[in-house]
């Protein structure tokens, strides 16, 4: 990581976003050119994409904010369209990048907490222990204990739309140079609804006391908020151990290792969703860290956590129920009732919608137990159907309420193909259909 001050101004990081852009623009034109005259080929071609990657990695690290979260979604939402060295790129941004430099953090911890609280801070390291999009994390020692202070970057939650917007602009130039005419604006919308409540440390603060209330289980581990040392930009929690699940990952953990994991991560959803309605939904694999010894996932970031109703959550257990029993006309009754299609849609949507959700649902198949993560033919059935959903579909927007759910669903999907698990997806169905359901409590 490099220490660099953040840049805060809306014209200075819309710049650097579009000079990025230009440049990746500029390089697709060069290729596509060059493949009209005979000069391109996959490996230049490759190298071009990988290129345009670490350009745009590197602005987006140097900004962090909403314009270098939106890139880590990217490497996750689009994993298995990309190249794979493309992807491996983008999830750096998941690890690395700049760092405010120590006098910008002691400012805006005295402005945040005033000389007295920041006083009683002690050992508190020179540089980060993690820097991600919004913020970066300090080790420190207050009245005793190991603490994780979370500091935000200065102008994040100003910055967000304009972040954005530029952004948006970015993928709508680069897309149309490639032939393409894709409106993101519904997709960039949906993330600034999310990261302005990210960016509001006091939201998290709520959500860790309401996760540790909830979530009493001895296989997770939940920091303790330290709530006289937070604010709006500052969060000060329990600091606690455990490895980076990309390290994990690299160690090349046992089937067995790697299948323990898998059940406390899905036995998580499921609890998260079905049991409490809380949802953290950031996928990013920074939010995790995992115990080997000890066998527990801990869960580090509730700054994206998303409160669900108990009916809605009722009706997802119905409607995965009708897709299990083959009900394909009670299931499309449900679909219009819980207004996940506009009635005003032809019939070849709906069956798409029908056809697309029984191959989301294909995992507890009984035929395909135990079931492969990296699967790659399962993996491209789903992405040819919702291709070709999305294609069809004329009047109905995106369900709201879904898109954060399935960006959480997507996420886990992946961290199980990248460490390969084969599991027995049985047992989950079981739990699916008969854990109680919590009612309505956000006390």
């Amino acid at each position: 990581m490099t220490k660099t001050k953040i840049p805060q101004s809306t014209i200075a990081r819309a710049s650097r976003l579009f000079w990025s852009g230009a440049k990746i623009a500029a390089r697709e034109v060069s290729e596509r050119i060059g493949g009209v005259v005979g000069a391109s080929t996959p490996e230049s071609s490759l190298a071009t994409k990988i290129k345009q990657t670490r350009d745009l990695v590197s602005a987006l690290s140097q900004l962090k904010g909403a314009a270098m979260k939106a890139g880590q979604l990217l490497s996750l939402e689009f994993s298995d369209i990309l190249p794979p060295e493309v992807v491996d790129v983008l999830r750096t941004l998941h690890d690395s990048g700049t760092f405010m430099p120590m006098d910008q953090v002691r400012y805006i911890l005295l402005r945040e907490l005033g000389s007295e609280r920041l006083s009683e801070l002690e050992d508190l390291t020179s540089q980060p222990i993690a820097a991600a999009s919004i913020g970066q994390v300090h080790r420190a020692v207050l009245r005793g204990r190991p603490v994780a202070i979370k500091i935000q970057f200065p102008g994040v939650a100003a910055t967000i739309d304009s972040d954005l917007e530029a952004l948006n602009n970015i993928a709508k130039t680069i897309t149309q140079v490639r032939g393409k005419n894709i409106n993101f604006d519904d997709f960039f919308e949906d993330l600034a609804i999310s990261f302005k409540k990210e960016a509001d440390y006091l939201l998290e603060a709520q959500a860790v006391d309401l996760y540790r209330k909830k979530m009493n289980s001895g296989s997770y581990v939940i920091p303790e908020v330290f709530h006289e040392f937070s604010t709006g930009k500052v969060l000060t929690l329990s600091f606690e151990e455990g490895v980076r699940i990309n390290d994990w990952i690299k160690s090349k953990p046992s089937r067995e290792e790697a299948h323990h994991f898998g059940t406390l991560l899905i036995n998580l959803i499921i609890d998260e969703f079905f049991t409490f309605g809380l949802v953290q939904t950031d996928p990013n694999y920074g939010n995790f860290l995992y115990r080997p010894d000890k066998r527990q996932i801990v869960l580090l970031d509730f700054g994206a956590t998303t409160a669900y109703e108990a009916k809605f959550r009722r009706e997802i257990r119905e409607l995965f129920h009708v897709i299990a029993q083959k009900d394909q006309k009670k299931l499309v009754e449900m679909i219009f009732d819980y207004e996940f299609l506009d009635r005003r849609e032809p019939p070849e949507v709906t069956e798409l919608m029908v056809l697309m959700l029984d191959r989301v649902v294909k995992i507890f198949n009984p035929k395909l137990q135990p079931f492969r993560f990296n699967d790659d033919t399962y993996l491209r059935e789903i992405r040819e159907m919702s291709v070709k959903f999305v294609m069809a579909v004329q009047y109905s927007p995106p369900a709201k309420k879904l898109t954060l759910l399935n960006r959480k669903l997507g996420g886990i999907f992946h961290l199980l193909k990248d460490l390969g698990v084969e599991m027995d997806m049985r047992p989950f169905v079981d739990r699916v259909l008969n854990t109680p359901i919590q009612e309505d409590d956000r006390s």
